[in-house]
């Protein structure tokens, strides 16, 4: 009896010495998938919002931002930059805007949680609109100033004024890339080489719409930040692109 208790001692010892050792990493393991779920789930949530804005912009006109005023009533867009997620909400569901950019905008927001962009880390969503003719770039909208409405606010438009297929947009130059921003903080990613890689030179012509979020992801548990190779937060960028017939370049 004496050795069959040392022996189921010795067991449980045993048990007890494995779950010690392997405990940590069974925990860690799984604070990791927790980890990496809360940033894919993050980065599905992005994705479906740049496509539900871009498949909304494709029935859209851009051209009508630079003919008609914001909305119905005539009054400019507010400077949103220092506007609640819930009081900028409100503003887009309130009027009938003609602004294309700002209705893309407004259906990308609506479909991102409440808290998740933070203008303070970057945060911003991006619209571009594109017309190809024969295999090359032949307008990047916003063309500031003949597209854009003299109500809308100046912070909204980045890039380069040089002429109308932007040559100065390159790869060591995305800053110069035409684009709408909602809060002023990036430009496109999508620079024209980009695009034009792409591009078949026989396709006929078409136009589309880029949708663009950029979101800097906090870590959800905090454990595994390592300098540049994990960092806190993570910089995610997501997008869509879309065709828009209104914006085909016509011969």
């Amino acid at each position: 009896m004496a050795l069959r208790h040392r022996l189921m001692a010795a067991v449980k010892g045993q048990s007890f010495l494995e779950t010690a050792l392997f405990l940590p990493l069974l925990l860690l393991f799984i604070a990791g998938l927790i980890e990496v779920g809360a940033y894919g789930l993050k980065y599905l949530t992005l994705l479906d919002a740049t496509r539900e804005a871009a498949r909304f912009g494709a029935n859209l006109d851009p051209e009508l931002t630079s003919k008609h005023p914001l909305d119905m009533h005539g009054d400019p867009f507010p400077d949103v930059r220092n506007m609640g997620y819930g009081d900028l909400v409100r503003v887009c569901s309130t009027g009938e805007s003609t602004n294309f950019y700002y209705e893309v905008a407004c259906l990308a927001l609506q479909n991102i949680p409440s808290g998740t962009l933070n203008i303070a880390n970057g945060d911003d969503i991006v619209i571009s609109v594109i017309g190809v003719r024969g295999g090359q770039i032949a307008y990047r909208w916003p063309l500031t100033p003949t597209h854009a409405h003299p109500d809308d606010q100046p912070y909204h438009f980045r890039g380069a004024r040089d002429g109308p297929t932007n040559p100065t947009c390159t790869v060591a130059n995305t800053s110069n890339c035409r684009s709408w921003s909602l809060y002023g903080n990036r430009g496109s990613i999508m620079d024209n080489a980009t695009i034009v890689r792409s591009l078949h030179p026989d396709a006929p012509n078409t136009g589309f719409v880029i949708v663009e979020v950029f979101h800097a992801h906090p870590h959800f548990i905090g454990l595994f930040s390592i300098g540049n190779f994990i960092p806190n937060p993570i910089n995610t960028w997501t997008y869509s692109i879309f065709p828009v017939p209104a914006a085909e370049p016509r011969d």
